[in-house]
């Protein structure tokens, strides 16, 4: 394999959601497949029992209501997790035990505003275990990934499945009805102030090309409610902020508070004011360099100024002053795990801006922890291509 071959210690993804990962490992996946090709997987599928498929793209496949009342009982999970498909068996086999999802999947802000029962869906028709997460353990070392961070954990059960070094953070509401050995095992909070750039329900600060600018998930008042009723718990922060309005959102209302450790995850299209903003506030920046491909795979609805300030990592390190490693952290949310993704995107974007060298991406990994073993990239910068070196690629 041509190109210069980069040495690097097993990284530490500090965004992913390895229990539900877990327990989907295994599914099939529609990514890379034309419609024909999907549906074709799809027919296929068991006639009994409830199937889940993952890698669902709203923006490259679509299918017909006549599509789906030809299938075997599926669910199509879209590629973010942030929505879904049900065949017409499938509402068949779902309705009993939960109604209100069942005619109300189609509803966009109804699966943004109840992300954590979507989820747990998931987690619950495929059901995580320690076999599964071993499996998805082995995927990640071979992806370059000694430990992952997971940031919902969706119920107690989950947290013997991904181990006790796991960093766990939970929703308030899951955590509450957690027992006192579980909430002690969690490691802090998760909130989600808008949605998904899949669903069009990142809060932009300008209109997708279709119209709407995405959706805010807590008005301004209820939101400093949420987050002052965690205060006495003094444990850490995690908020969901992709679009400009969410990320002004949670600075307005952080500006308020006393936390003690706050993260903003995702940021992909914070600018340079708002940077200041939270460098002032002490605020750690979780990011994923995986996403700068969104630039590409989402130029159907972002509006063009958007397409070049996703993801403005030079502009938070050389203008602002953040540090990968100390206060800008990097996880690549599953989408995919790994290396390759994120220094191909990362070395490789399309834009400028997102441009990140090897040294800052292994900073704002960092390794899993001394000792665990190592793994090998081929960067190629004549073809911009990145790729893991395997076993059998080094003999």
């Amino acid at each position: 394999m041509m190109g210069r071959i980069l040495g690097l210690p097993l990284l530490r993804d500090h965004h992913s959601h390895v229990s539900l990962y877990a327990a989907l490992e295994g599914c099939p996946t529609l990514l890379g497949l034309s419609k024909e090709e999907a549906l074709r997987l799809l027919r296929a599928l068991p006639g009994e029992g409830l199937s889940i498929v993952l890698g669902w793209y709203s923006a490259k496949l679509s299918f017909t209501p006549q599509e789906l009342s030809s299938l075997p009982p599926v669910v199509i999970l879209n590629n973010s997790l942030h929505g879904m498909l049900l065949s017409v068996r499938a509402k068949e086999r779902l309705r009993p035990t939960d109604p209100e999802l069942v005619e109300r999947h189609a509803e966009v802000e109804w699966c943004e505003r109840h992300l954590a029962e979507v989820l747990t869906l998931y987690s619950r028709l495929a059901s995580p275990s320690v076999v599964k997460m071993a499996a998805l353990t082995r995927r990640l070392e071979a992806a370059g990934v000694g430990a992952a961070e997971d940031m919902l954990i969706l119920d107690e059960r989950s947290l013997d499945v991904v181990g006790r070094d796991t960093l766990c953070w939970a929703d308030p509401g899951i955590w509450q009805g957690m027992s006192a050995k579980g909430r002690c095992r969690v490691h802090g909070f998760k909130l989600f102030l808008d949605g998904a750039l899949a669903m069009r329900t990142a809060a932009l600060s300008e209109p997708y090309l279709q119209g709407g600018d995405g959706l805010l998930l807590y008005g301004d008042k209820a939101l400093e409610e949420k987050l002052a009723g965690l205060v006495p718990h003094q444990k850490p922060v995690a908020i969901h902020a992709i679009g400009g309005r969410a990320i002004s959102q949670a600075l307005a209302v952080l500006e308020k508070l006393r936390l003690p450790c706050v993260r903003l995850e995702h940021a992909q299209f914070i600018d340079e004011a708002q940077a200041r903003r939270a460098k002032d506030l002490g605020l750690v920046l979780c990011m994923q360099p995986n996403f700068s491909v969104e630039s590409r795979d989402y130029a159907d609805r972002l509006p063009e100024s958007h397409l070049h300030s996703l993801n403005p990592f030079r502009m938070l390190i050389d203008t602002v002053g953040f540090q990968p490693g100390r206060d800008l952290l990097f996880g690549s949310d599953g989408m995919p795990h790994g290396a390759e993704a994120a220094w191909q995107w990362g070395l490789f974007p399309l834009h400028e801006g997102q441009r990140l060298s090897s040294e800052e991406l292994s900073l704002g990994y960092g390794p899993s922890a001394p000792g665990t073993g190592a793994f090998q990239l081929s960067i190629d910068e004549g073809r911009r291509l990145v790729k893991t070196v395997s076993r059998r690629d080094r003999s």
